[in-house]
């Protein structure tokens, strides 16, 4: 991004979309408090911020493509809004700049006001003051006084079963790749807290990942395959021989609980959650296993769902 002195010229007369990044394991209420004080903000100066993104929403599903639903891009939203919260009490990063009306919400060299505060109503009192000149045309907008938040669609699977396939025998698992590299290009990651602030950490988080699932490749290579899965359809996959996609959903415990149904599980919970899962290419159902083996440590949720492969295929 390229920094400029002032906010978009349009800010007050076209839509907005927000995208917020808050620590792992604030509580949807602190989050949502967050939220409606930015609301009430921005309704007070006139800016129309006409819907909501958590920003590691678009990264929570790994191998299974997201989009921002239609009927929010049919808005015609013109700029970009994003807040990341560093730290709840003294750390924020405020921005805004022009809109792509694509997934990754802005080009490369956009240029966007910046600002990184440890007092929002700072921050707050000088976009005011910037506003009221005549430098930012306003226009009878209908704004609203409380946040909009929005889920990415995702192309989800048709339904869940809790248990594994019951043969494996001459069948193909497809590893999706992991991108060692989120910040090359723009992309909300590029946003979130782990980029700000350790994104060399990140990164080796990412590799580290990816690791692992060369070296279950390497293991098995007879049963595990891994491919770039992006922008490739299940009739694609199917053409490559592919049987089943291996999933991640890595987010807050409750969008794991609602995203992947499983009777009689204990959803104590609150941080964040890792869960593995299998989905067919023929049919587009989801199989979780026999136990519901959700971790908090990424490995640790691998090395628990590939036991209960094994255990399937007595290796």
């Amino acid at each position: 991004m390229n920094e400029a002195y002032d906010p978009p010229q349009d800010i007050l007369s076209t839509k907005s979309i927000v995208l917020m990044d808050v620590p792992k394991g604030m509580l949807v209420e602190e989050r949502l408090k967050i939220a409606d004080e930015l609301q009430m903000f921005f309704a007070e100066v006139g800016i129309d911020a006409s819907a909501y993104f958590q920003t590691n929403s678009f990264s929570s599903v790994s191998g299974m493509q997201e989009q921002i639903p239609d009927f929010i891009l049919k808005r015609d939203i013109k700029n970009l809004i994003f807040l990341t919260i560093l730290n709840p009490e003294n750390d924020f990063i405020l921005g805004m700049g022009p809109f792509n009306g694509k997934n990754h919400f802005y080009d490369k060299g956009a240029t966007f006001w910046v600002r990184r505060t440890s007092d929002l109503k700072t921050v707050f009192s000088e976009l005011t003051t910037r506003l009221k000149s005549d430098a930012f045309p306003k226009e009878n907008l209908l704004l609203s006084n409380s946040a909009e938040f929005f889920e990415p669609t995702v192309s989800g699977f048709k339904q869940a079963y809790v248990t594994l396939p019951k043969d494996f025998e001459g069948k193909k698992i497809a590893i999706p790749t992991i991108n060692t590299n989120p910040f090359s290009q723009p992309s909300p990651q590029a946003l979130n807290i782990e980029a700000i602030l350790s994104a060399t950490s990140y990164k080796n988080e990412l590799t580290n990942r990816m690791g692992a699932f060369t070296a279950l490749a390497a293991k098995d290579s007879t049963l595990f395959q891994i491919i770039n899965v992006e922008n490739k359809t299940d009739a694609d996959l199917r053409r490559a021989r592919v049987d089943y996609v291996l999933h991640y959903i890595e987010a807050n415990a409750q969008n794991v609980y609602t995203f992947l149904p499983f009777e009689k599980r204990v959803e104590n919970k609150k941080g964040v959650l890792v869960k593995f899962f299998l989905r067919d290419t023929r049919t587009n159902i989801a199989y979780l296993g026999s136990e519901w083996d959700a971790k908090e440590n990424w490995n640790e949720a691998l090395n628990s769902f590939m036991a209960q492969i094994n255990n399937m295929t007595g290796k």
